[in-house]
């Protein structure tokens, strides 16, 4: 959808997720909905801005657009087109890595914000504004991507402990991303600082608004990023033993890659 309709979709994310409890579970917390995922994307080959919406249902509906997403404010949101439809795991997976090509050089960074309207859109900001310096530079092949993923207190409060500091989140919370794609190496310093500079004034701004989270998420985290420190000390102690108890092999300290290393 055009870019225009950035605010509308903000309003339509926070309103989703921040829906209060009910007798009525179609409109509330649907266990058959995930996401919404919500991304914005500045392409330089093209010299546009875009937004794409990513609404899931795993069962098939009885109507096109099951009960909890149509009453949502997504069903009256201005498009260029949907693929909207009734399909495999597979088929839906695929049209997502399409967005995402191999061999091109590539950056991640993460962070986590309640889902504060303010914060969501200073977040959005921060994207908005990096854009002139990216542009001005003409990096070439440039795909400009910041997503909000929901985490909701449904999801990891399931009545046991878990290591990721998530046990008592009584809130909603937005996992931030930005997924950054470009063609040339010489640009590569000039992603990566901007992306983290990105990230570091999201996380200052929601410090500020009191929407901050310590939480990140490891399949996002830079490299720059110690995401196991956001599980709290006590956790992260014990992730540690477990790793010295278990796995003496040092296989998840670096065989699989940095991403599950317990520094």
């Amino acid at each position: 959808m055009p870019i225009s309709q950035a605010a509308k979709s903000l309003a339509a994310f926070y309103d989703f997720l921040n829906r209060v409890d009910s007798d009525d579970h179609n409109i509330t917390y649907d266990n058959h909905a995930a996401g919404p995922i919500v991304c914005f994307s500045y392409i330089q080959q093209l010299g546009i801005q875009t937004i794409a919406i990513n609404l899931v249902y795993t069962k098939p509906p009885e109507n096109k657009w099951p009960v909890c997403w149509k009453t949502s404010s997504f069903a009256s949101l201005w498009r260029l087109w949907s693929t909207c439809k009734v399909r495999t795991l597979t088929s839906a997976t695929d049209e997502m890595n399409n967005l995402n090509p191999p061999g091109r050089r590539q950056v991640f960074a993460t962070t986590t914000i309640k889902n504060d309207p303010a914060t969501l859109i200073a977040t959005h900001a921060v994207y908005r504004d990096a854009i002139a310096s990216l542009r001005a530079a003409n990096v070439k092949g440039l795909v400009w991507t910041l997503f909000l993923q929901p985490l909701l207190p449904d999801w990891v409060r399931k009545g046991d402990a878990n290591p990721l500091g998530l046990h008592d989140v009584d809130e909603p919370l937005v996992l931030v991303n930005f997924t950054v794609n470009w063609d040339k190496p010489a640009n590569d310093e000039l992603v990566q600082t901007t992306t983290r500079c990105a990230i570091e004034e999201i996380e200052r701004v929601a410090m500020e608004n009191g929407a901050g989270h310590p939480y990140r998420y490891l399949n996002y985290f830079a490299a720059w990023q110690r995401p196991f420190e956001g599980y709290g000390e006590e956790n992260w102690k014990f992730l540690r033993e477990v790793r010295e108890k278990y796995d003496e092999g040092v296989c998840l300290g670096g065989g699989v890659g940095v991403g599950l290393r317990f520094r």
